[in-house]
């Protein structure tokens, strides 16, 4: 059996990562046979030998033509080797057949074409794993680099984080202490931070003249801008508030954020004073004021437009006047809750708010604020919070002191 030409085919396989294929154990079975029947009668059937040859050699060239065309590494290196026994074997084949003359008394030049092809074959193999082994370092090397540029990449996420706790530290720093009772009304301030630093704000102030002054806030945007934001109305209200109406205090507000340039940044704001029981509110964006009338057993929603901080220089904002009885209860919110997005992108809602609020209305406030967190948490069932949620309710104790 030619165990050269199979093994020869076989090589030519795996050098240029080629799949055997099925014809090739079709030739393999002839080489078996003609292989076995050669030795049994050689001068019988040497010529099924030669054919069987012939289909080697035509595998052969179409597995050169097909790694040169895909550009298989080094290709030239082997076919150069099988040329060179091609050629060695057409000579022996031509001497075979009387048709030339030993050329310098050589009689057998297989041996001479098979050193060739062992040779060529030595130098692929030898480029090949040079080839390989500059591929494993280069793949080390990115490796490395890879980790390097990991482990940087981890401490600049670690330092962003830091950097996003901070602010948001800074970010409830600038919102007032836990308080339950201004003036004669029990009070609940409440804010759930998302993951992010947020833009939500709640603030009070007294005034010299004994009004109290109760503002919710909600920054356009998250992150380091949001806190931004925030830090500026804190300032601005704790500037100006004392000395200015609700109106010019907005204008003003939103003038002073024009100015600074703060292209798409704004702020939603509502500002709600209160005098004895009577309520002063207008609205910057904010979603709508809900009250529960006791004595009525309903919820009344209050729908103040306005365009939010900075949109404009001059806006004519609302002035909401309304009286407030003993029992009556507030309550304030940004569009955290209402607009709190489930797994199924489907929002909270402003009705199922309402509703909350109109069951628990009876409940301290800090218990209706409670139930409106926990029925939100509910709605998220594991989702991501994207929005910080922030409300406030208060209720009137008694009346005028």
């Amino acid at each position: 059996m030619p165990y050269n030409s199979v093994f020869a085919l076989l090589f030519l396989y795996y050098a240029f990562e080629f799949k055997i294929p099925k014809h090739f154990w079709l030739i393999l079975t002839v080489l078996a046979v003609t292989g076995l029947l050669a030795v049994l009668k050689p001068i019988e059937y040497f010529d099924y030998v030669q054919f069987a040859q012939i289909a080697v050699l035509f595998e052969a060239v179409r597995i050169f033509i097909s790694a040169i065309k895909n550009k298989k590494y080094d290709a030239w290196i082997i076919v150069t080797g099988f040329m060179i026994l091609f050629l060695f074997s057409l000579y022996d084949l031509l001497l075979d057949l009387n048709v030339i003359e030993p050329v310098n008394n050589i009689v057998n030049g297989y041996p001479f074409g098979f050193v060739g092809l062992i040779i060529s074959a030595s130098i692929y193999l030898a480029r090949d794993f040079a080839r390989v082994n500059r591929i494993i370092l280069i793949k080390e090397q990115e490796a490395k680099e890879m980790e390097v540029a990991q482990r940087l990449l981890e401490a600049e996420d670690n330092r962003k984080a830091k950097e996003l706790n901070e602010a948001r530290d800074l970010q409830l720093s600038l919102l007032p202490r836990y308080i339950t009772n201004l003036k004669n009304y029990d009070f609940c301030f409440d804010m759930h931070t998302a993951s992010e630093v947020g833009g939500d704000y709640y603030d009070y102030f007294v005034s010299d003249n004994d009004t109290l002054t109760i503002v919710i806030g909600d920054a356009t945007d998250h992150g380091m801008k949001a806190g931004m934001m925030v830090s500026i109305i804190k300032s601005l209200f704790l500037t100006l508030i004392n000395d200015m109406p609700i109106k010019e205090f907005l204008n003003k507000c939103s003038r002073t954020i024009r100015q600074m340039k703060l292209k798409n940044l704004y702020m939603a704001l509502m500002v709600l004073k209160i005098d004895n029981q009577r309520l002063y509110v207008s609205s910057a964006g904010i979603p709508p004021l809900l009250i529960y009338r006791k004595q009525k057993n309903v919820v009344e929603e209050y729908k103040i437009k306005g365009m939010p901080l900075g949109a404009v220089e001059l806006f004519p904002y609302e002035i909401l006047e309304t009286e407030l009885e003993v029992g009556d209860t507030v309550l304030l919110m940004t569009d955290g809750l209402p607009e709190l997005f489930n797994k199924n992108n489907e929002s909270f809602g402003y009705d199922a708010v309402k509703e909350i609020f109109l069951q628990s209305a009876a409940d301290p406030v800090n218990e209706i604020v409670g139930k409106l967190f926990s029925a939100g948490e509910r709605w998220l069932n594991g989702h991501k919070q994207t929005d910080d949620i922030t409300l406030i309710a208060f209720r009137l104790k008694n009346g005028n002191s």
